[in-house]
């Protein structure tokens, strides 16, 4: 007999960052946001799923500086779960150069009434012309779901650059578990942006670290045996720059979360996470670099290590009881590395991505609108 782990997601790791990041303070020299996207790729081919068009709108609103991005329709059955059909992964186009100084999120039904948010699993944006940090795969913009609150800071101080032209992907999982069905319903992304006239004085990027990396086409789970264990992953950044706030990601029965610098001894990064009664985590402090310049500083000659610690109290396994992970957000002071298809861990990764959402059941009815299970 096994005991069931939780999957509870990590969404909201990047926007709680990001609101941290407003208070950093100190100077150092803005690389360009221009510089900091270093050219776009196209998909990877092979016989890979399609991502789709048919249900994504971008509609641009110049006044407020806002662009948001419309998924959907499609049908949610009450007391539905995310094994329910879902939406393809939809590729869109970013219209003009911009930062992202902000983003939220917000669902309605086919009659222009609000959806309970409990409805949105996650969703993500993905940039394919860009890679990881520590990995050559498809950078990860940003995740939403349904406890992310509004992401908002100084359009002056930080943003998120997007290259016009590039293409992006973006990808919800949805669930319905209430009472009532609901018909029609399209997922909003609204990004507060700036435009390149009115540069941030530090372009950012997420990044993030899996304890199971690098295998991307894994849950990033793994089974707890009974008593301590100790999972690690050690990778060096593609470029140089500043680490201006990091937090994490961790299962039930967490004792520990790590990161450091391998070659000089220094630790980023070390918290013991607060437990419930139940063993839950119940909060993962964020923690951000400043008092010594505005980050910390990571370059591609050193390696650094993610350590993950469990305690598992039971005398048998936890399947998929595992998991651990750190994001943060990063300033690059060089250009940032193109994606590059042809690399077989990126070719995974985009494999993974688009297949993930296919084994959860995106499909379209003729006309192309997904509808949820009756």
């Amino acid at each position: 007999m096994k005991h069931r782990g939780r999957r509870a997601g990590a969404a909201g790791i990047l926007a709680a960052i990001s609101i941290a990041g407003i208070s950093l303070t100190g100077v150092v020299p803005a690389a360009s946001a221009q510089a900091t996207h270093a050219g776009h790729g196209g998909a990877p081919d092979g016989g890979r799923p399609a991502t789709s068009t048919a249900s994504i709108r971008i509609v641009d609103h110049p006044e407020r500086k806002e662009l948001v991005v419309v998924l959907g329709p499609i049908d949610l059955s009450a007391r539905s779960s995310h094994h329910m059909a879902q939406l393809p992964v939809q590729e869109g186009v970013v219209p003009f150069d911009l930062t992202i100084r902000g983003y939220r999120t917000h669902i309605i039904d086919g009659e222009g009434e609000p959806v309970p948010r409990i409805v949105l699993h996650h969703m993500n944006l993905l940039d394919p012309g860009r890679r990881e940090l520590f990995l050559p795969i498809m950078l990860r913009v940003l995740a939403a779901s349904h406890e992310t609150r509004p992401v908002s800071f100084p359009g002056w101080l930080f943003g998120i650059p997007m290259k016009g032209g590039s293409r992006f992907l973006a990808l919800t999982m949805l669930h319905n578990p209430t009472d009532v069905d609901y018909e029609g319903v399209t997922v909003h992304l609204t990004l507060e942006y700036e435009r390149f006239a009115s540069l941030p004085l530090y372009p950012v990027a997420p990044f993030h670290l899996d304890a199971m990396y690098p295998e991307v086409s894994a849950t990033k789970a793994w089974d707890l045996p009974p008593g301590h264990s100790v999972k690690t992953w050690d990778a060096s950044p593609a470029i140089r720059g500043l680490i201006i706030g990091l937090g994490g990601h961790l299962h039930a029965h967490a004792s520990r979360l790590r990161f450091e610098n391998l070659t000089t001894g220094e630790v980023l990064y070390d918290i013991r996470p607060k437990l419930d009664e139940e063993g839950h985590v119940a909060g993962i402090p964020a923690l951000m670099h400043r008092g010594r310049g505005v980050g910390a500083l990571v370059v591609p000659e050193h390696r650094y290590r993610i350590t993950v610690e469990y305690r598992n109290p039971f005398d048998t396994v936890i399947e998929d009881g595992g998991m651990g992970s750190i994001a943060g957000a990063f300033i690059p002071l060089e250009n940032w590395p193109a994606a590059n298809p042809r690399e077989a861990l990126f070719a995974a990764d985009y494999d993974w991505v688009l297949r993930g959402q296919v084994e959860h059941g995106a499909v379209s009815s003729p006309g192309g609108t997904p509808r949820g299970r009756r």
